[in-house]
């Protein structure tokens, strides 16, 4: 799991875009179906938690899979 953190971190990203073949699953390091703050900013870092929390449209504290691509989307 490590190992696909540290590949995953290596990856240019253009502000929170998903960078190709890193996909929601490969993200989603607990398997929940959602993705918590600290997953993202494992391969994101540089999103905060404001763009996070503006993303979380239904204030659950995580992002379903819609959620998250409208943040990669908007450039984090």
């Amino acid at each position: 799991m490590k190992r696909l953190f540290i590949a995953l971190a290596a990856l240019a990203f253009t502000g929170a875009a998903v960078a190709q073949g890193a996909s929601f699953a490969d993200i989603d390091a607990d398997q929940s179906g959602d993705l918590t703050y600290a997953e993202v900013t494992a391969i994101a870092p540089e999103v905060t938690m404001e763009a996070f929390s503006a993303a979380d449209a239904d204030r659950n504290g995580s992002l379903s899979e819609a959620e998250f691509a409208v943040l990669a989307g908007s450039g984090g």
